[in-house]
């Protein structure tokens, strides 16, 4: 179904072989978490068996394979996602492979980017989803970027980026942060007239004009409730509006994490582990009260978008790495563990009043067991994807009725 809520198999690929003191003995799983932690014998084999995953997740029909960047952390293992991306241009055949997304204010040349990604567009057939990001103040603080210019750094390469994808070569780039004589690489990406490009982004007003004004897709990063998510759609469509645009699903994405087994009972039994290593070993740091905190580096946040942080924050509720129950995770609006129905009724709720258009959904949470992982997958794909493709499709189609035309155009079929 083209008009149909887009799926996507994220993958973090997190450590998953920390003491059982973790917590305890360490104040974050970023930027300081010491490396004498990694073990060289348990890492192999681990990222070829996350790769596993996400092909499972391919070959069951999800419509991509969703990779990020981190560094210098416990969290996420993919300091360099274009090698784990190209290393899927040879297993998956199906789905898009979505990077999302190269960190720019780190990359010193943001030519390369482009020429990388270009890489991976041939290589894949012409099916990877190109991501752009500006980093939180982790990355700010592992690199020693300076957050007052990040942002500028950011546009700016993404700017060129787009012009290298779209315009013929050679031609001379003046920019402040990365002036280039000649503009003209080889090989220029398979898709026409680029990849699709999406901007990740927490709620900051700066990225979301940004975004609407140059046409590309908005994904919601910030792990918040479905309140936070329709607000989020609620102020793309305004600025949209504003830039005479009209608001689509498509056009924004949100992450979701989920577990899907036979009964409830059993889905909680299943992830326990996996679900509070994650929340208390790996957002520690990000999102956690109890953690060294380098997500906020000074400057990396506007006036206006702090104070509209400002006026959502509210101080009784638990952040998500701080959740200690069922409870606690249920109420977070982030994680859904259950049975199918259970899961599909959650989701629902984020494509029938967010009006999202795709789902990116993390299915390895933490230390969480790779066959565990690959039988949640399965069920997924059998029990709730379906049924979510068949109720947006319905809803996009009466809503939204250039809703096939919008998914061409956004080159989100036909690849």
């Amino acid at each position: 179904m083209d008009n149909a809520v887009k799926l996507y198999a994220w993958h973090f690929m997190a450590w998953p072989y920390l003491p059982p003191d973790f917590d305890d003995r360490y104040d974050s799983g970023w930027v300081t978490v010491p490396n004498s932690l990694f073990d060289r014998a348990k890492a192999r084999g681990l990222y070829q068996q996350y790769i596993d995953q996400l092909v499972a997740a391919d070959e069951l029909g999800f419509d991509g394979m969703v990779l990020n960047e981190h560094h210098q952390n416990i969290y996420g293992l993919m300091p360099a996602p274009n090698l784990i991306a190209a290393a899927l241009t040879q297993r998956g055949t199906r789905g898009r492979i979505v990077v999302l997304g190269n960190l720019l204010p780190l990359a010193l040349r943001p030519l390369r980017v482009a020429e990388e990604y270009a890489m991976l567009d041939n290589l894949s057939d012409g099916r990877l989803i190109a991501g752009f990001a500006v980093g939180a103040g982790q990355e700010m603080w592992n690199y020693n970027i300076s957050p007052s210019i990040a942002r500028e750094r950011f546009w700016e390469a993404v700017d060129l980026i787009d012009r290298a994808w779209t315009e013929d070569g050679p031609f001379s780039f003046d920019g402040k942060h990365y002036p280039l004589r000649y503009v003209n690489p080889w090989p220029r990406p398979l898709q026409q007239p680029r990849p699709p490009i999406w901007i990740p982004g927490g709620g900051s007003m700066e990225t979301v004009r940004e975004v609407a004004r140059r046409g590309y897709c908005y994904f919601f990063s910030s792990r918040s409730r479905l309140s936070s998510t329709v607000q989020a759609a609620q102020q793309l469509g305004e600025v949209l509006e504003s830039e005479g645009k009209a608001y689509h699903p498509y056009k924004m994405g949100i992450l979701l994490s989920v577990h899907v087994a036979e009964t409830d009972a059993l889905a909680r039994r299943e992830a326990e582990e996996g679900v509070f290593y994650f929340l208390h070993n790996c957002l520690k740091g990000h999102m956690r009260r109890k953690a060294r905190n380098l997500v906020q580096a000074p400057g990396s946040t506007s006036p206006e978008s702090y104070s509209q942080m400002a006026r959502r924050w509210d101080p009784t509720r638990a952040l998500l790495g701080d959740c200690e129950t069922w409870e606690q995770v249920d109420a977070s609006g982030s994680i859904f563990v259950g049975a199918p129905n259970t899961v599909r009724e959650r989701l629902w709720e984020y494509v029938r009043d967010g009006r999202v258009g795709h789902l990116l959904i993390q299915f390895h949470m933490g230390n969480m067991p790779h066959e565990t992982v690959l039988k949640s997958q399965a069920l997924f794909a059998r029990e709730v994807m379906p049924w979510l493709r068949e109720r947006s499709a319905e809803l996009f189609g009466r809503e939204y009725p250039d809703a096939d035309q919008a998914a061409r155009a956004l080159q989100l079929v036909g690849a």
